[in-house]
């Protein structure tokens, strides 16, 4: 089969996730692939009932409430106004509530964990579990027997969410100030040990005695976003504050992930994921359609004609491409990962705002191409001395010494023989 029909077999390959495939979400904030521990304040003042407010802007909708989201074509919140008459729960309730939604949002397959800190920080009995109906149903259970009481051992809870084997994102949900630990040096801490790729840390402010600064830091600094009151107060910037890019998308503009096979180990042996991402990060037509570029580095900005800003993760074979300001699919961000998948190696994609589908396919095929090259049986060059055996000389005529004369002696005179 030749390379360019194999190609063209492997547009086949491209696979959709489709159907209605339920947004994941904690707060109105998309819980991304990689799996997420919930880290849950249950200090006594959650206890207290929020004050008589109208709330507006929520992140997210709870089921059953009468709260109601929207968003305009452009993507800012509209406000939604949660009647008078709505009947005040406790901060604790109001947060169970919630963290029982995220759970009937979660994907089969999704790994998840729940840590509660008051006093004390403890992972719930169950562990890191992976979605399933017999494990959210004991996840269930647990959050319906939670209650307030103690101070806020936050820094304990994120050290547990980092020692969390197969969780890359951690939710904080909190409404006073830590109590012990300091929480920023902890966390540039445990980042710096971390193997892989960097944790993301998505915070969610209660109340009004909330640590606003610290929950905007530790989002900021963490690849997260900081929801206060249901809305989205501040989210991080993978280069600069001001660098017009949009990191942060509400669940219903992330687009369903889309599966690539790019190529099989049982067909080519050499095919690895480290191939297959060191080949996509060599060049930026090869992550999102621009221009080329001959390698992408960390946080690095792809200008004109076709503005992006691509983020690199090594460790975790991983390219976030953001669009700013100028790019015709701008706002956009779209993930891609490597993965293996039994003998194949995959590439999974995630979209969100104004990139569709027919863009990063189109990159995929480009991405084919490229590792088929790499792949290919190369021609070995033919040494035509090696080949052809050397014509030998004629051998030489052997020299032929003359024998040295027999020397003969005079005769003395006068005497005969």
């Amino acid at each position: 089969m030749s390379q360019h029909n194999f190609v063209r077999m492997c547009a086949t390959c491209i696979v959709l996730l489709c159907g209605s495939v339920q947004a994941q979400e904690y707060y109105g904030v998309p819980i991304e692939g990689g799996g997420v521990a919930f880290l849950l304040d249950v200090s006594g003042s959650m206890a207290e009932r929020t004050p008589p407010l109208t709330l507006r802007g929520p992140a997210s909708a709870v089921k059953g409430d009468e709260a109601w989201r929207s968003r305009s074509a452009d993507g800012t919140l509209r406000h939604a106004v949660v009647p008078l008459a709505t009947p005040q729960v406790s901060k604790m309730d109001a947060a169970r509530r919630e963290l029982l939604h995220a759970l009937s949002s979660l994907r089969d397959g999704t790994n998840f964990t729940i840590i509660t800190f008051g006093t004390r920080a403890a992972e719930w009995p169950g562990g890191i579990q992976t979605m399933r109906r017999a494990s959210i149903g004991l996840a269930r259970e647990f959050v319906v027997r939670m209650s307030a009481g103690g101070g806020t051992a936050m820094a304990e809870a994120l050290r547990l969410g980092f020692q969390a084997p197969n969780v890359r994102t951690l939710f904080v949900v909190s409404d006073g100030r830590p109590t012990t630990g300091d929480v920023l040096a902890l966390v540039r801490q445990l980042q710096a040990s971390r193997q892989g790729r960097r944790m993301v840390i998505n915070t969610i402010g209660i109340g009004q005695d909330q640590d606003s600064a610290l929950l905007c830091q530790l989002a900021r600094e963490n690849e997260g976003v900081y929801v206060r009151d249901r809305e989205v107060a501040c989210t991080f910037s993978p280069c600069s504050p001001n660098d017009g890019l949009m990191t942060f998308y509400p669940p219903e503009a992330i687009q369903t992930p889309h599966l690539t096979r790019i190529c099989s180990s049982a067909t080519h042996p050499d095919c690895t994921a480290k191939l297959v991402y060191d080949t996509m990060i060599s060049e930026a037509q090869l992550q999102i359609v621009t221009r080329d570029r001959t390698k992408v580095t960390d946080c690095i900005e792809l200008d004109d004609p076709y503005p992006a800003t691509v983020v690199v993760h090594d460790d975790g074979l991983e390219a976030t491409n953001y669009t700013r300001p100028g790019h015709p699919s701008h706002p956009g961000k779209i993930m891609r990962i490597v993965k293996q998948q039994g003998d194949d190696i995959v590439v999974e994609t995630t979209g969100a705002g104004n990139l569709r589908p027919t863009d990063y396919e189109a990159v995929d095929l480009l991405l084919i191409d490229a590792v088929l090259k790499k792949l290919a049986p190369k021609t070995e060059e033919v040494d035509a001395s090696a080949q052809t055996p050397a014509l030998q000389a004629p051998p030489k005529k052997p020299t032929v010494e003359a024998l040295p004369k027999k020397k003969v002696e005079p005769r003395p005179k006068g005497k005969k023989p």
